[in-house]
């Protein structure tokens, strides 16, 4: 039987890195773009977030809450190069990409689905990482099969191997967009030309995946074998087509709930969490109404800016590790900056979103990474200080020895007289 859902959508989230020096021409871009119109927020407004972060991490990622209506008008009035001037002193700068109108297209040629990209953000933080996020959404569709074939598709239509082997095409229908180099072409413009992602091995081969999906209660209710349903989020949290078959034999096993709490921070009879490295989901059943009410909004607000958070300290251990085997000064003072104002701060005091928080952290091994760094930085450290202080003696020896010259042609040149 074909399972139907009652309410979806998936954030599609695609990271990439500024080049150094060019952070700021970057941002003078995005505002003189007239699509793209920085993200202003308000403490009534969004009180939601206000609440939800404590206030090293809200200073952090939203220093516009202490902006005021009068400082909004104040900073528009400026014009876009001392706009960015501005706005590129502080840690982090949410842009909204406004669309003329919802850009709809399907999947394969022949019975496609169809879809809706009805939101895009730019997140860019100072370090130079920033993420472009995708919201969509299923058209004229409930099917839940197809909701896992799109999510596997569309997370790899701006990837090599995808525009090289063209074995999931997917076609734009709008006057928007009329196929999928067209979305390429706008995260091209949207990136501009100052992207070196390749460089710091900032994975954006493939999007990450954040997706919410609550089931029609006809379909997952108190009668309901949770054998299918196993089935059905194993393939939904690892991303995989509606044809796939679960590798996991163990995972498979009807009942087997050791194997399944591996995967999911939290499951009850109508809702579940599932991750994997590259991908969050959200399973759930209307049978409870705050399932498509409370929880989906909560979902793609707090939990969203919590998961890019976490997918910023991953991107951001990884520049560093770059830095450090390049330029190490450099690398040294923003992995002290890091450290004081991200890495010890606590995100919320919320306890389900420090719950998520730990699981993204322990799925993206991020403190193994950090971890690691600071062995590196460690290593690093002593070789650099040795390779200064050699410099240094080296200095001292040459100046040494010039000055000995200097003496004894002084001395000469006075016994001649």
């Amino acid at each position: 039987m074909e399972l139907m859902t009652k309410y979806q959508y998936t954030y599609f989230i695609y990271p990439y890195m500024i080049e150094e020096g060019k952070y700021k021409r970057y941002l003078q871009d995005l505002l003189k773009n007239r699509k793209c119109k920085i993200r202003f927020f308000d403490k009534q407004k969004d009180i939601h977030l206000y609440s939800y972060f404590l206030p090293s991490i809200r200073e952090f990622m939203f220093w516009s809450f202490g902006l005021g209506k009068e400082g909004i008008k104040d900073f528009k009035r400026l014009d876009t190069a001392l706009q960015s001037t501005l706005i590129a002193k502080h840690e982090c700068n949410i842009f909204n990409y406004e669309l003329a109108e919802n850009l709809q297209g399907k999947v394969e040629t022949n019975n496609g689905i169809f879809f809706e990209i009805s939101e895009i953000k730019i997140v860019c933080y100072k370090s130079g990482i920033c993420f472009l996020v995708f919201k969509t959404n299923l058209e004229n569709s409930n099917s839940f099969s197809d909701l896992l074939n799109f999510n596997y598709k569309f997370r790899e239509i701006n990837s090599e191997a995808y525009n090289l082997k063209e074995y999931e095409n997917i076609k734009i229908q709008s006057n928007s967009f009329k196929n999928v180099k067209d979305i390429s072409l706008l995260i091209n413009e949207l990136t501009g030309g100052y992207s070196i992602s390749g460089k710091a091995n900032v994975g954006n081969e493939k999007f990450f995946v954040y997706s919410y999906t609550c089931m029609d209660q006809k379909d997952w209710n108190e009668n309901t074998e949770n054998g299918e349903l196993d089935n059905l989020f194993e393939k939904y949290r690892s991303v995989q087509p509606a044809n796939s078959q679960i590798i996991d034999d163990e995972y498979s096993v009807v009942g087997n709930n050791k194997i399944l709490e591996k995967k999911s921070i939290y499951k009850n009879q109508y809702i579940r969490y599932g991750f994997t490295v590259a991908s969050t989901v959200l399973f759930t059943s209307n049978v409870n109404t705050t399932n498509f009410t409370i929880v989906p909004q909560k979902y793609e607000s707090e939990y969203l800016y919590t998961y890019l958070l976490v997918l910023y300290k991953k991107m951001m251990l990884n520049k560093l590790s770059y830095e450090f085997s390049h330029k190490f000064k450099v690398a040294e003072k923003n992995f002290i900056e890091f450290t004081k104002k991200l890495w010890i701060q606590d995100i919320t005091n919320e306890e389900f979103g420090r719950r998520l928080e730990q699981s993204w952290m322990e799925n993206l091994e991020i403190e193994e990474t950090f971890a690691k760094l600071k062995n590196e930085y460690d290593v690093t450290y002593k070789k650099y200080n040795v390779e200064e202080m050699n410099k240094n003696n080296k200095i001292t020896r040459v100046i040494v020895a010039v000055i000995l010259i200097i003496n004894i042609i002084t001395i000469i040149y006075a016994s001649m007289k």
